[in-house]
């Protein structure tokens, strides 16, 4: 489903109709039927007005009604005379009709509602599934979060917006038509006047539309400025700068609200001119019909109690439209995000894959960030169910070797092998299946211990027996049992509640319960304390023979009994093997031994 438009009504149209479908035809029908039902009961006030006034409507009906009388004949022929109380039943039977088609109306609105927004959501959350790492490492997380969030719930706003006029514009010709049938000449003079009026609010619509638009850049702006406030609010609060971020944010506000005031004072600007046209124009055709051209003025009664019907409906069309522009921005930043994003899709490969066999091969692997050349000639191999160790400086490559591991990025020259098979080729979401990344800031969801291990795997005995197999394996079961409310403990936010090393074995437990092959520990340790680095050693260490294990670490005791090792530098590996034979082989690794006295 395509989220582009055209910047024009039929445009907007378009739009609307590819989401929700045929659903849009029948909500406007129902606006009509509502319509006529309303004119109609109305039309039915005046011969009873008539009947109370002169004690008998049949013959003023024709005059009174104008084009309406047809209504009158068809109620006698019924064999119904026209009495107080047969015209007073007709009315109190067409309310009736139009208030169920009303409530029938309305509760079909709030499925429209419910299709739209879902579709709209899982179509962007489908698109940002399918984006490629590189590709969203380039965009903008604030403009991502406002996008699924404030901007979608805008679009709703457009939409109600858009059927409210388009409702509106319904109810406005089936008035008309109707006020023509009572009386041509005075609907004619109206309608002149009507669209004559229309063409003032034409410059307040193209300024509000560029200020939507301009508006909508502001909300991604602040929610990507707010989501850095409360990622670095340690660093913040810790270095008295949050003051100076704060400023920033703060004049982010001050130009949205400016933006809103300004629309504020258009609209206010709109709303209020439009009652006073509509009573000058109505007077002037008032005047012009019965001075100069001169007709019943019955007939005017009827047109005119339609027509101020219409008129209403006039303002109505004009508001909602005029709203509909304000929230117009909420389609551009949509359209341009999907769009985006559609065109940044991840190729996911086709080539199956069940179980890796034999292992993962770097063939000739070259790499860059833009101009800085990340990785060149790389060389490596990771035989299954082995334990392969990335060490070097910060910046070396390590890092992006993983991540070409987990698919997340791909070689500029040279192949990644996987049993013999490109990486390219594989089924990318099958492939991850396989893998487990625990990285040096662990992925800790404000949930309980259980969700956060399971992904939310519904509570089965199988899985509970999975469950329990993963806390064993990451020497939690000791820890879950000591807490009062065991599994269902909640973590907070980012795993808060818990100590670094416990978002670790949390990390390590819901990969192992994922039943993943290839385990990837980026810097896993680094933050941890040593008492903490070396329990998580110990898991790690528990877990070599049976999963296929890529460690990346500057602590080389982490690394000590990895089967290969591969010191990485400037992005070219220089030295591999065991830990005994980098020693005796590299001076550059004996070096780094030392240092760290392992």
């Amino acid at each position: 489903m395509k989220l582009s438009f055209k910047n024009n009504f039929l445009g907007y149209f378009s739009f609307y109709y590819r989401i929700i479908g045929n659903s849009f035809f029948a909500y406007l029908s129902l606006s009509v039927l509502v319509s006529i039902l309303d004119g109609l009961g109305l039309a039915m006030f005046v011969p009873l007005l008539q009947l109370v006034s002169d004690g008998n409507a049949t013959n003023s009906a024709a005059q009174s009604l104008g084009q309406f009388k047809y209504i009158v004949n068809f109620i006698q022929l019924l064999g119904f005379g026209l009495t107080v109380n047969s015209i007073l039943a007709m009315v109190c039977i067409l309310f009736l009709i139009k208030g169920l088609l009303k409530y029938i109306h309305l509760s079909f609105n709030a499925g429209i509602r419910y299709k739209l927004i879902k579709k709209v959501r899982f179509e962007l959350l489908n698109n940002l599934q399918n984006l490629s790492f590189p590709a969203f490492v380039k965009l903008d997380a604030g403009k991502i979060q406002n996008t699924l969030t404030t901007e979608v719930t805008r679009l709703f706003q457009t939409m109600s917006y858009y059927f409210s006029a388009a409702q509106s514009s319904a109810m406005l010709i089936t008035y008309i038509v109707l006020a023509f049938l009572a009386n041509y000449q005075f609907a004619v003079l109206v309608t002149i006047g009507s669209l004559v009026s229309n063409i003032i609010y034409k410059r307040i619509y193209r300024t509000l539309k560029k200020t939507s638009a301009e508006i909508s850049k502001k909300g991604s702006d602040f929610n990507g400025f707010l989501i850095q406030a409360v990622h670095y609010f340690k660093y913040l609060k810790a270095t008295n700068t949050f003051s100076s971020y704060a400023t920033k944010l703060r004049n982010v506000i001050v130009e949205t609200e400016s933006l809103n005031r300004h629309t504020g004072k258009l609209k206010a600007l709109g709303l209020s001119i439009k009652e006073p046209v509509i009573v000058v124009i109505v007077s002037l055709v008032i005047l012009i019909q019965v001075n100069f051209i001169g007709t019943n003025l019955s007939t005017i009664v009827l047109s005119l109690v339609l027509f101020y019907r219409a008129l209403s409906f006039l303002v109505s069309v004009q508001t909602d439209y005029q709203s509909f522009i304000e929230q117009i921005g909420a389609m551009d930043s949509i359209a341009a995000l999907s769009d985006e994003m559609a065109k940044l899709k991840e190729n996911k490969g086709t080539e199956d894959f069940k179980v890796l066999t034999t292992g993962i091969t770097f063939c000739d692997v070259a790499f860059n960030y833009g101009s800085k050349q990340a990785l060149s000639q790389i060389n490596l191999s990771v035989p299954v169910k082995q334990t392969i160790a990335l060490i070097g400086e910060s910046g070396s490559g390590k890092t992006t070797i993983a991540n070409m591991i987990a698919g997340l990025i791909k070689p500029n020259s040279g192949k990644v092998m996987i049993d013999n098979v490109s990486l390219e080729d594989i089924s990318m979401g099958v492939y991850r299946d396989k893998i487990g990344y625990i990285s040096q800031e662990p992925v800790v969801f404000n949930d309980s211990i259980y969700n956060n291990v399971t992904f939310w795997a519904p509570s089965t005995r199988e899985n509970l027996l999975r469950f329990e197999k993963a806390l064993k394996m990451a020497s939690l079961q000791q820890f879950v049992k000591s807490l009062p409310e065991k599994e269902h403990t909640k973590l907070g936010n980012n795993g808060i509640l818990i100590s670094g090393g416990q978002k670790q074995r949390i990390s390590i437990a819901r990969e192992l319960f994922k039943e993943a092959e290839i385990l990837i520990f980026d810097e896993a340790t680094s933050a941890l304390d040593s008492e903490t680095e070396r329990i998580i050693q110990e898991n790690i260490q528990q877990l070599q023979g049976s999963f296929t294990m890529i460690l990346i670490a500057h602590r080389l005791s982490t690394v000590k009994k990895a089967d290969i090792i591969y010191l990485v530098e400037n992005g070219r590996i220089t030295a591999s093997g065991s830990f005994e034979q980098m020693i005796e082989s590299s001076t550059r690794f004996k070096k780094m031994v030392s240092l760290q006295m392992v």
